[in-house]
């Protein structure tokens, strides 16, 4: 199996992104916050750490099935960058942290956590509708975004 190991420094240029710092790391793939060098706009950009050729497929799959998905409560995948023949999905910039992260961090109310249990929920029927299943469901696929009118769960990783 052919591996290629890629890693992208903070500050560097990336297509027509500047990386800003990484958000996250997982199992295959690493997180980086970046900046679109003439709109100033932030995304996140998904890379693999190591490119096989089926990493490669499963993730380029994922971007396909995720930017299917127009919901709210779905991280929204808007392109594919090639990096040097290692694919990197680009996808909306969620600021709020994990699900995870947030119930270690606080004591939310009953109405808080219905709000984004109902949300995580709307987010997997949208992809039910379209007869995805996603098999991973865990508090850190759940992205959160602070609103004025509190948070809204988003759900991620559908690879």
């Amino acid at each position: 199996m052919e591996e290629v190991p890629l890693q992208i420094d903070v500050g560097h240029q990336v297509d027509r992104y500047r990386v800003v710092r990484v958000l996250g790391q997982g199992g295959m793939a690493t997180v980086y916050l970046v900046e679109h060098l003439q709109l100033g706009s932030h995304h996140a950009l998904k890379v693999l750490d190591a490119a096989s050729s089926a990493l490669k497929e499963r993730l380029l799959r994922e971007g396909q099935v995720q930017a299917k998905l127009h919901h709210p409560n779905v991280v929204q995948v808007t392109d594919v960058l090639d990096l040097g023949g290692v694919p990197g999905l680009l996808m909306e910039h969620v600021d709020g942290g994990d699900l995870g992260q947030w119930l270690a961090s606080n004591s939310p109310r009953t109405q808080e956590v219905m709000e984004i249990f109902l949300g995580v929920l709307a987010g997997v029927e949208a992809a039910h509708q379209q007869g995805i299943v996603h098999r991973d469901l865990k508090p850190a696929n759940v992205l959160l975004q602070r609103m004025e009118s509190g948070w809204i769960p988003k759900v991620t990783d559908f690879g």
